[in-house]
């Protein structure tokens, strides 16, 4: 049975498309608020954007005009780009989901973004 649920898992993953990805991403880190805050960690927005997030996406402007969901979507963007452009060539959504949430080096301990993208997975 497990291995049933697990290949119903894959699948739905894989007919996902980079606009339910998106939702995903929304859903977990806002709650689809494009207003969001998170004080603690300099957060905003939608996407739950950092200031160094935002400024390795080499996206002008503000770190504040995270808060429109279009900018928001191209600094998100800009920086797979930048840092994990396979991945967001071939919808690699586990790849992209760790990286939004650990970071450019979340490689080195892979483990930290497990639960970020068990949560993620659950909203493809």
């Amino acid at each position: 049975m497990k291995y049933i649920f697990t290949f119903f898992i894959a699948l739905s993953i894989n007919a996902a498309n980079m606009d339910d990805f998106f939702a995903a991403l929304a859903k977990v880190e806002s709650s689809n608020n494009p207003k969001a805050i998170n004080k603690k960690e300099n957060a905003l927005g939608i996407y739950q954007i950092r200031v160094a997030y935002y400024k390795d996406s080499n996206v002008g402007g503000q770190h504040t005009d995270v808060y429109d969901p279009i900018i928001a979507k191209k600094v998100v963007l800009a920086y797979f780009q930048r840092y994990e452009p396979k991945a967001l060539k071939n919808n690699d959504f586990e790849t992209l989901a760790r990286c939004h949430n650990g970071g450019c080096g979340w490689r080195k301990n892979k483990s930290l973004t497990d639960g970020y993208w068990n949560k993620i997975k659950k909203n493809l």
